[in-house]
């Protein structure tokens, strides 16, 4: 056999032999889902902005019922069977509030909040909290335009539940770990829903890296 064609066979074997020696690499820069499940460690308020009750409450008469009172219904959001949920945005938010107590991995000046807003969205639309009816009414004195005015919320009881999914798009600068911790911090010190930190805040019971 001709040393030219041998030598061709000899180089064509050796790149058949080479493995990919970046796969974890490469792994480690596609984005992740994680279920996250959070339990309440104090009440829950919610007071949704429904638009429409709003216009028809400004349209009503002054000094009637329907202005005086507040529709509660309104309040908070139902997913498709009709239980009352926590929306995931909510969690989010809190989440990159929470981050600005982390230092950016790209620059020790900066918070890890604008990376956080950037790399982190919910998969969750509205999370069931498994029930249809609040546990109770939370009646309180708010200021509106400086002046005070009573305020009736739905309240949720301590122990309240719901299961998020999120995913993550920059997992080169936030790993499931970071994510993990972020996500405490935001249960300990953000919270979610009306009147936070006050109401709100949450323990991490279950924190899942999906497979896709």
């Amino acid at each position: 056999m001709p040393k030219a064609i041998k030598e061709a066979n000899r180089i064509i074997g050796a790149i058949q032999d080479v493995g990919n020696g970046a796969t974890q690499a490469i792994k480690s820069r596609e984005p992740y889902r994680v279920s996250v499940t959070i339990q309440g460690t104090c009440d829950l308020l919610f007071h949704r902005y429904d638009c429409e009750a709003v216009e028809e409450k400004g349209r009503s008469k002054k000094g009637s019922k329907e202005r005086k009172t507040d529709d509660i219904e309104t309040f908070v959001w139902r997913n498709e069977k009709g239980e009352i949920g926590l929306p995931g945005n909510y969690l989010r938010a809190a989440i990159c509030k929470a981050a600005k107590f982390q230092q950016d991995p790209r620059s020790p000046r900066k918070s890890a909040e604008d990376i956080f807003k950037a790399g982190i969205h919910s998969m969750t639309a509205v999370a069931s909290l498994g029930t249809t009816a609040w546990d109770c009414v939370d009646k309180q004195r708010v200021l509106v335009q400086r002046n005070a005015v009573p305020r009736c919320r739905p309240c949720f009881k301590t122990g309240w539940k719901a299961t998020i999914v999120l995913m993550c798009v920059l997992p080169e600068y936030i790993s499931p770990d970071f994510l993990h911790e972020v996500i405490t911090n935001a249960g300990k010190l953000v919270g979610v829903g009306d009147y936070r930190p006050s109401y709100g805040r949450f323990n991490v019971t279950e924190f899942k890296v999906l497979d896709d």
